[in-house]
């Protein structure tokens, strides 16, 4: 599709429009940046239209303008986005707004008219890499976090810090542990490092964040990870949400390999290419291929069957069950997981057509193993799950093994 202006394009507003349709409205000018977007560049005029249709207010709540997504709905309309382009996938769940469900409607707007109108957070959960020292009316910060994703257009940042004295010794709590705490500050009183040169998502600006003796008020600070949701409904008891993003975008980058192998397979044979004849007429091509297709079906019924019952549970119970908790988690292990098998069965039988850079198969496999390294998708993973299954009948209760997710 030609688009001699793609900054004018049309997309969808959010508010009662099915997501899916939001995702679509979106592709022509999501396609029209796709250079730019594998340069590791992210066009302003595609942020502000993933703001303005919702996609980066879904997980918000109705009091500040959020779209309060169903849940199933957001996994199909972030797998959509993946499947379009998985740089753009990636930031629509990562800046869905889920980590700003702490705030309430009046903080929210006045760190809505701090961010110039607009209240983008991009921050690192994973790596305690700050050091915060309690001064009066809140902390000094300093510290430099990696894969901040979106943050060369984020409003606002952040990352986890451990609490320490002025003497650089950790603060711990009654049990011994140190003291931990999320901060957020504006962006523009950080340093922003372009690091980000990985191997696939290229487009999602997951550069390292840095600041160095920063005053952050109380007011911008929570303790432990985004502190308590200052909304009690259902959407906000899912504090899996973010995993659930990761499972569904998974899904979009091998849909859109497997739709890429049916159309390479279906295209007028290339002049003296014998493999491109012969290209999914083997049994062994037919073979793999719905294997691929299979566990993807089978990755997303599972997801969405294990979402639907925890938005069900969380409609009746102010905290999901740990059994709950536990399938959400295998649900989006699986899905990463036979996502990034799937791939890998397409590019191989693509052969050498495949290897060339940017065409949405290389791009697919680059994405996915980049996404599937993520270490709560590695195989390892199924440990703490397995744990669970294998001891959750025993006396005293069930065993986690490998990382204190649950």
């Amino acid at each position: 599709m030609a688009i001699s202006n793609p900054d004018a394009i049309e997309v969808t507003r959010g508010g009662d429009v099915p997501l899916l349709d939001i995702a679509r409205s979106l592709e022509p000018l999501i396609r029209a940046h796709a250079q730019a977007l594998d340069e590791g560049r992210i066009p302003p005029p595609l942020v502000e239209a993933l703001y303005d249709a919702g996609v980066f207010k879904a997980m918000l709540p109705r009091e500040v303008g959020g779209l309060e997504a169903e849940p199933v709905q957001w996994a199909q309309m972030i797998e959509e986005l993946a499947r379009i382009n998985a740089s753009v996938g990636w930031l629509a769940f990562i800046q869905s707004g889920v980590g700003l469900t702490f705030l309430d409607p009046e903080r929210f707007e006045r760190f809505r008219v701090r961010g110039g109108g607009r209240l983008i957070l991009a921050m690192n959960l994973g790596r305690m890499a700050g050091k915060a020292v309690r001064v009066e009316g809140g902390y000094r910060i300093s510290g430099r976090w990696p894969f901040a994703s979106g943050s060369p257009f984020a409003t606002w940042l952040g990352g986890m810090s451990v609490v320490t004295d002025s003497g650089g010794t950790p603060v711990v709590d009654a049990a011994g542990q140190p003291q931990r705490l999320l901060a957020i500050w504006p962006a523009d009183q950080a340093r922003l490092l372009d690091t980000w040169d990985g191997l696939g998502l290229r487009g999602t600006g997951s550069g390292d964040i840095e600041i160095s003796d920063l005053f952050v008020p109380d007011e911008q600070v929570n303790p432990g990870f985004y502190g308590a949701p200052a909304y009690d409904r259902a959407l906000f008891r899912i504090k899996e949400m973010p995993e659930v993003g990761h499972g569904a975008h998974a899904l979009g980058i091998a849909s859109a390999a497997l739709e890429s192998f049916v159309d390479a397979v279906n295209m007028k044979p290339l002049p003296g290419s014998t493999r491109h004849l012969a290209m999914g007429h083997m049994q062994a091509h037919q073979i793999a291929f719905a294997r691929a297709d299979v566990a993807i079906r089978a990755a997303r019924a599972l997801l969405h069957e294990s979402v639907r019952a925890a938005y069900e549970d969380a409609k009746a119970h102010p905290e999901l069950s740990l059994e709950l908790r536990v399938r959400l988690r295998e649900a989006n292990v699986f899905a990463v997981r036979a996502a990034k098998e799937a791939v890998g069965l397409i590019f191989e039988m693509a052969g050498s057509s495949a290897v060339y850079r940017g065409r949405v198969i290389e791009q697919a496999f680059r994405d996915i193993n980049t996404a599937a390294n993520h270490t709560n998708y590695m195989e390892t993973a199924y440990a703490a799950i397995g744990s669970y299954f294998l001891t959750r009948d025993r006396a005293g209760g069930p065993e986690i093994a490998g990382r204190p997710f649950f």
